[in-house]
């Protein structure tokens, strides 16, 4: 259960950039008249942020993971 929060706070973490970028680039092509290369560059730099987004969360869940089963360790070795 815990590795399914995991993955789907990571898909998150990439999908909500991703999805900002998307829209606020069509926002501002359509409705402001921007140029469409605008909305390119917006969908580029969404997916570079959720990237990173998405890599730092896993690098945090991953080191809490590590400290929870180092904590479930200490506390077996204790009970024997």
């Amino acid at each position: 259960m815990y590795a399914m929060n995991i993955i789907l706070q990571a898909f998150w973490s990439l999908l909500f950039p991703i999805g900002a970028g998307v829209l606020i680039g069509w926002l501002l092509t359509e409705k402001c008249n921007m140029e469409s290369y605008l909305f390119v560059i917006l969908i580029l730099l969404g997916v570079f942020v959720g990237i990173i987004s998405m890599v730092r969360f896993l690098i945090s869940a991953l080191s809490g993971l590590e400290r929870l089963e180092k904590e479930q360790q200490n506390n077996n070795h204790f009970r024997k």
